[in-house]
């Protein structure tokens, strides 16, 4: 049986089945990776709290059949307990996930964007009237990272639309953040 130790952080949770959860999660040395989490969403399930979106964990996991392996033991790292009541904040997190989930393929590792994401979401909590240039900042690295903009240039217009262009859909957390102005 083939199984797997990295860190990670949630990026996406949806149900499966009756009391199973998948995960998305962006991680150091695997990229993104979908997981399964047996018995998640049962009320005596004690990794429930371990596994909230944005938590920054490190797991065990087992390779499953096709894309979906399944998560054996996790440790909480970080659930930035700062920032998570405020809805701005946990916004801007919803952003960086989304564009990360967006614009990266499955198991292509990255481990410029998992530094970008885990660096990014440790400063959430200290942001001031700054927040939309770092917001934008952030997305910039990832596009860099990605090969989508040359480093040596900054952006000149609108980031939102052009990941909206590269991805062929729109972006949702970013109207999410304008509803609350």
């Amino acid at each position: 049986m083939h199984s797997y130790t990295d860190e990670g952080v949630v990026i996406k949770r949806f149900n499966y089945g009756e009391a199973n959860k998948l995960l998305t999660l962006f991680t150091r040395n695997h990229g993104k990776v979908t997981i399964k989490a047996i018995g998640l969403r049962r009320s005596t399930s004690k990794r429930v709290g371990l596994l909230e979106l944005f938590n920054h964990i490190k797991f065990h996991a087992v390779f499953g059949r096709g894309e979906i392996d399944t998560l054996t033991e996790v440790q909480l790292i970080e659930s930035h307990p700062y920032w998570r009541k405020h809805l701005g904040r946990v916004t801007l997190a919803y952003q960086m996930a989304e564009v990360i989930d967006k614009l990266t393929p499955d198991h292509q590792p990255h481990p410029e964007i998992f530094e970008v994401l885990k660096s990014s979401f440790l400063e959430i909590g200290n942001l001031k009237i700054d927040w939309k240039l770092k917001i934008e900042n952030w997305k910039l690295q990832i596009l860099q990272e990605l090969g989508y903009w040359s480093r040596d240039k900054g952006f000149p217009g609108d980031i939102d639309k052009y990941i909206e262009e590269l991805i062929n859909r729109p972006l949702h957390s970013p109207k999410l953040l304008s509803k609350l102005k």
